[in-house]
């Protein structure tokens, strides 16, 4: 489990300061405070709802997790398939 837990760490403390990076290069410098706010803000809302969520779903059904983790698949398979898609288009127009 602790091996598990440094990567996950690892992954967030490596990739966090490039999106606050991005974020400061799009906005212009009188809003940049606001524009880092809002996404932190926005993350910080969202893991709480994300936790009863789960907690709600696990319950149903068998109890076994199945609800939840469909739900959750459902964007990112979604997600994958228009990229792989794209990617067709792409190599296609080479």
């Amino acid at each position: 489990m602790i091996p598990l837990l440094i990567v996950y760490v690892g992954f967030a403390g490596i990739t966090d300061g490039v999106g606050k990076a991005w974020i400061s290069s799009l906005a212009p410098p009188t809003v940049r405070g606001d524009a880092q706010g809002l996404p932190q803000g926005l993350t910080g809302a969202s893991v709480p709802l994300a936790g009863v969520f789960d907690r709600v779903t696990w319950e149903s059904g068998t109890g076994s997790g199945r609800w939840p983790l469909l739900i959750a698949d459902a964007p990112c398979l979604s997600s994958a398939l228009r990229d792989c898609s794209r990617l067709g288009d792409a190599s296609s127009r080479t």
